[in-house]
């Protein structure tokens, strides 16, 4: 009997990645590398690859008629993500950012997004057919910086399309230099919360968005009946499923480059969550990291699929 395949969405913005060694470029031209990358494109692609032959992944963004919009929607669809949900806007591209990574993998970006189709990804969609076709969706996955990139009134209109799928989850990935108001910024996000039954969040980001140092404060302030918290810290993850509360010690990873260190765990979670419903939260957690190790020791947001160990 032949499968039911099911739907999935990642919502958010995939950009233009530059990466490569500038020490010497105050001397001489140098190579650099071009790819692309972005925080719920990374975790699209490792849904994907776990849950290749269960759902259909499509990614909705913006993007514009250039060339390197063209390369990007093929990158999309060798990836196996379709790409029925682009919104493609006259004039503008898809944005830029520059990666530095240190010798002990830690990363440091610049970002170009001022005229990024992203922006308006919402603004151009058809939204009667997109709320039609969520409705029909298992998963609706976006992150903070879904929602950073966009204006106010776009803002919530993705958090009120994100509800209309059968399982909401959210990242609340956060960049003080590129949200700005902390303020609207914890606002908004507790309404993603409310709104979303997965909840991806690291020590970092509480201490940025909330002020927060207790992972347990922070759990016990976002905890409900009906939702799933995972938060990663250092060498440990917190969670609560279903206001139970618990943790788990994660081995420590020697990490090339941490670029997707997040993402991949995410896109992996959420597969095992999807597709292997007997598993308990600690073992999805486990299996998850499992991915993100791989992940940890290659240059780049998204490895090989050879390499990818499932």
């Amino acid at each position: 009997m032949k499968k039911n395949i099911k739907n999935s969405i990642f919502a958010g913005e995939c950009m233009i990645e530059v990466s490569g060694n500038t020490d010497n470029l105050d001397k001489k031209q140098i190579k650099m590398n071009l790819n692309f990358g972005g925080d719920t494109f990374n975790a699209a692609v490792y849904f994907s690859r776990l849950t290749n032959k269960l759902f259909n992944t499509f990614y909705f963004t913006g993007l514009g008629n250039d060339h390197l919009s063209e390369m990007m929607i093929e990158r999309f669809k060798y990836e196996n993500l379709k790409t029925d949900l682009i919104q493609r806007i006259k004039g503008k591209y898809p944005g830029l950012y520059s990666i530095q990574t240190d010798k002990k993998g830690n990363r440091s970006f610049s970002y170009w997004r001022n005229e990024s189709a992203a922006k308006e990804m919402i603004k151009k969609c058809n939204l009667d057919n997109l709320e039609k076709f969520i409705s029909n969706t298992e998963l609706f996955y976006y992150t903070g910086i879904s929602l950073g990139i966009l204006k106010p009134k776009d803002q919530n209109k993705l958090i009120e399309l994100s509800k209309k799928s059968k399982l909401t989850a959210f990242d609340f990935n956060y960049r003080n230099s590129f949200h700005g108001n902390k303020i609207k910024s914890q606002s908004l996000f507790k309404k993603s919360n409310l709104f979303s039954k997965i909840n991806f969040i690291s020590f970092d980001d509480i201490i940025e968005i909330f002020g927060k140092s207790d992972p347990f404060q922070f759990i016990n302030t976002f905890k409900r009946k009906d939702n799933i918290i995972i938060l990663k810290y250092f060498e440990k993850i917190f969670y609560s499923e279903f206001n139970k509360i618990g943790s788990i010690n994660i081995p420590i990873i020697k990490a090339i480059d941490t670029t997707a260190a997040g993402d991949s765990f995410n896109g992996s979670f959420l597969a095992y969550h999807l597709k292997n419903k007997h598993l308990s939260v600690e073992e999805k957690i486990l299996r998850s990291h499992v991915i993100t190790k791989n992940v940890l020791k290659y240059r780049g947001a998204i490895i090989p699929k050879s390499k990818m160990k499932i």
